[in-house]
């Protein structure tokens, strides 16, 4: 009769086997102490958090709080003078508060938390009262793992089933254990298809009902892609449109090549920036004296002309001292303004009064702006037109206006402030050269990445660091805790800060890919996020911490749905480490702003000019592709161990729990959300709940096949891919059209109702802004 760790010498997983055969402690297997404490210290950690940001609250209301003062008393308020006052407050926000003060996005974001912790409630619920009580009877254990506190004593009848379980032949009540695990992976799996349709339906309803009632400006303008040469001029692209009868044009704008002018205005605004700081630098009294050189005469010539034709006399006594006075005048104004020099990095060149010089260069620029704004520029092949109404332009984005490829290709406008007009400018070429660039550059990182996310795994293994680093290796065999440290409570640390920095990375990326809007790129990010962390820090970190035969199991495919279902149940409390390391500890930590909070006191020593001040108040930007791709992840991990594990499901539904409240007072009080909110996140979502779930299954299928006679309750499971992907096909076929257009019926009724309304951030056209914009002057602050 094989055993279980026959199975994993055929899988050539020889660390695993060490374990089994009473090896040293792994660190995917900490022991229920190491659980303890790692949520002693997330606990430590986060009530620390929530008392700083309490006590920061008070002293920093203007940071913390920031959007409370531009909205002008229309957000809920608290006692000021009470400590945790704000909780209360936070907890009575409705769902229809969040969508009127936060936007579409956000009421998608926290409706997505709303729907986890529906899901993991219920099936905390079933695993508390059903699925534990039931393994527990089997095999001794509450959980399927490594938890070794709640082995029964060897010798009970209960270690002799789970013996059976291990491999070889299972008693007939072992049998009826294991198709405990088949129905409620069923189960979970219609629950949460359940639930996913109902949150998709009430995403569909709320946005048809939200954007149906809008008549802005953005609302009935579509852009226009692949114009041909001869229609890239408005009147001529204007009467195309209305020929094809699918409604009036309002107005047409044709993007061009504006580089060089964007150039001027980038350039511009660092001199400007130059001129604030040294008025900023300059005593008050001295910022508005004209520079006088040291040969400079109290009378030019013009002037003294003028005096002659009036009859005046300069032959007064008092001539002679003048160019004396002047002199003396101007030495105290060149001592007291400051000096930069003109050559190159301000090193070389002469020395010169810094705001006569930097004046001189604005009003130069400023010149050559309005010299600019009359060239005519080449035109791209892309135009905003703004249609005369909401339906038509609904219409207009939904419809194919041309029979060739790549022509005339229509979608809705992201609203003007969420355009990126520098990406705008560039031309077919330069975008494409762009985008391809990044994304071949993102590929090429994320598969040398691979490499030091797999290599730490394995190297994080006892046996195996002992073998790369002999003297550190028997340290940890002699001191316990230190073997705890190193071997349980670090791989979580480390995968955290794995999960920090790559994210930023990818975000400057695609910064720099050529998308036209924030929205686009914020959309982009969130895949490019995922990706990373699925892939890197899930899929490969899990596959490569158990099998020392990694790349091998990656050129042989048949065996991944073993190695995955092993891996899985190996790190069961390494993912309740993390869960809880995450969401106990460290999501009260984003209450605190870190970025703001620590770069605060420097950026208020650096404020200088009113400008800086303004921009320094500002509150952060909440980038949802920064911030869900994780929330995602875990609600992955947790599915695939809501059969396994009770611990990771109640970490799970912590996790949701606490995230809930601490993104829903950041986007209701704390940051601002840049890009046009529109609610188009949610298909990103159900594309990926709808892949943890048939991970699930695929990890359920593998573990049951790895029993004697395991195939026929893995072929139980079979029809739950088919269920789950025929829900995909519905969601794209159905609801995915919703997800990103109004219906005309919605648009129609409140045509009728005469309940249009303008959006609250209606602001500017689509004109490009470097051609209408005005030329500021600096801004300079004057004594009260």
């Amino acid at each position: 009769m094989s055993t279980f760790s026959d199975i994993l010498q055929t899988l050539s997983i020889p660390e695993v086997e060490s374990f089994y055969d009473g090896g040293h402690s792994d660190f995917r297997k900490p022991s229920t102490r190491v659980v303890t404490t790692q949520l002693l210290i997330a606990s430590l950690l986060g009530l620390f958090a929530l008392l700083c940001f309490s006590l920061l609250l008070k002293k920093l209301p203007r940071l913390y709080a920031s959007r409370m003062g531009r909205n002008h008393g229309s957000l809920p308020t608290w006692d000021e003078n009470s400590l945790f006052a704000w909780l209360p407050v936070l907890y009575k926000i409705t769902d229809s508060q969040v969508l009127e003060f936060a936007g579409l996005d956000a009421y998608v974001f926290l409706g997505f938390f709303k729907m986890c912790i529906k899901l993991l409630a219920i099936c905390c619920a079933f695993s508390v009262c059903l699925i534990s009580p039931i393994r527990h009877h089997f095999t001794g254990r509450y959980d399927d793992g490594n938890d070794d506190a709640f082995l029964l004593p060897k010798g009970s009848i209960h270690n002799s089933v789970d013996d059976g379980l291990n491999g070889g032949q299972a008693p007939e009540h072992a049998e009826v254990y294991l198709w405990m695990y088949v129905i409620f992976t069923s189960f979970f799996t219609l629950v949460a298809l359940k639930l996913l349709i109902e949150q998709t339906k009430n995403v569909v309803v709320t946005r048809q009902s939200f954007l149906g009632k809008q008549n802005t400006l953005t609302d009935r303008t579509i852009r226009l892609t692949g114009i041909p040469v001869e229609l890239r001029d408005p009147d001529a692209l204007k009467a195309r449109i209305e020929e094809l009868k699918i409604g009036k044009v309002a107005s047409v704008s044709i993007c061009r090549e504006w580089g060089p002018l964007n150039n001027l205005f980038n350039y511009r605004k660092k001199v400007l920036q130059k001129l604030e700081l040294k008025y900023s630098e300059c005593p008050e009294a001295l910022r508005d004296l004209e520079h006088f050189d040291e040969n400079y005469r109290l009378r030019s010539e013009t002037s003294l002309r003028s005096d002659e034709q009036l009859g005046l006399n300069h032959d007064s006594a008092f001539a002679p001292d003048a160019p004396d006075s002047n002199h003396i005048y101007s030495d105290i104004q060149l001592r007291g303004r400051q000096k930069i020099r003109t050559g190159l990095f301000g090193i070389f060149g002469e020395r010169v009064d810094a705001i006569d010089y930097l004046e001189k260069q604005l009003k130069f620029i400023d010149g050559e702006i309005i010299e600019a704004r009359k060239k005519t520029y080449p035109a791209t092949p892309t135009a905003f037109v703004t249609m005369d109404s909401v339906a038509n332009a609904q219409m207009a984005a939904q419809a194919v206006l041309d029979p060739r490829v790549h022509f005339f290709m229509t979608r809705l406008a992201p609203a003007p402030h969420d355009i990126k007009w520098d990406n705008v400018c560039l031309s077919r070429k330069e975008r494409l050269i762009k985008v391809w660039s990044v994304t071949i550059f993102i590929g090429i990182c994320s598969l040398f990445l691979l490499i030091p996310v797999s290599y730490l795994a394995t190297l994080l293994n006892l046996k195996t660091l002992s073998k790369f680093w002999p003297q550190l290796g028997q340290y940890l065999k002699k001191n316990h805790w230190a073997q705890t440290l190193v071997t349980s409570l670090l791989p979580t640390y480390l995968f955290t800060l794995l999960n920090v920095g790559i994210p930023y990375f990818y975000e400057f990326l695609t910064s720099r890919q050529g998308l036209v809007s924030y929205s686009e790129e914020e959309t982009s990010l969130v895949s490019k996020n995922f990706f990373y962390i699925f892939v890197n820090l899930f899929l490969v970190f899990t596959l490569a911490g158990t099998a020392s035969n990694y790349w091998g199991y990656l050129s042989d495919t048949t065996k991944i749905a073993y190695q995955l279902a092993t891996s899985v149940k190996e790190f069961s409390l390494f993912y309740t480490d993390l869960i809880i390391l995450q969401g106990v500890g460290m999501f009260p930590f984003k209450l605190l702003l870190a970025g703001s909070l620590i770069g605060f006191p420097f950026i208020k020593i650096k404020c200088k000019t009113p400008r800086q001040e303004s921009e320094m108040l500002r509150p952060p930007i909440f980038n949802f592709g920064l911030q869900l791709p994780q929330p995602i992840l875990i609600l992955i991990v947790t599915l695939i161990y809501s059969v396994m594990s009770t611990k990771i499901l109640t970490s799970g539904l912590a996790y949701f729990v606490i995230g809930f409240y601490v993104y829903k007072y950041q986007l209701v009080f704390a940051t601002d959300h840049l890009p046009h909110s529109t609610g188009k996140v949610w298909p990103l979502i159900f594309r990926r709940v709808i892949l943890g779930l048939l991970l699930f299954q695929l990890t359920m299928a593998g573990t049951l096949a790895g029993f004697q006679g395991g195939w026929v309750l893995s072929c139980c499971l079979a029809p739950l891919p088919l269920i789950t992907l025929s829900f995909l096909w519905d969601f794209e076929k159905n609801y995915l059209p919703l997800s990103n257009f109004i219906a005309l019926s919605s648009i129609r009724e409140h045509e009728r109702d005469n309940s249009t309304v303008s959006g609250p951030f209606e602001c500017g056209d689509y004109q490009y802004p470097y051609l209408v914009a005005p030329l500021e002057r600096p801004i300079v602050r004057r004594a009260s």
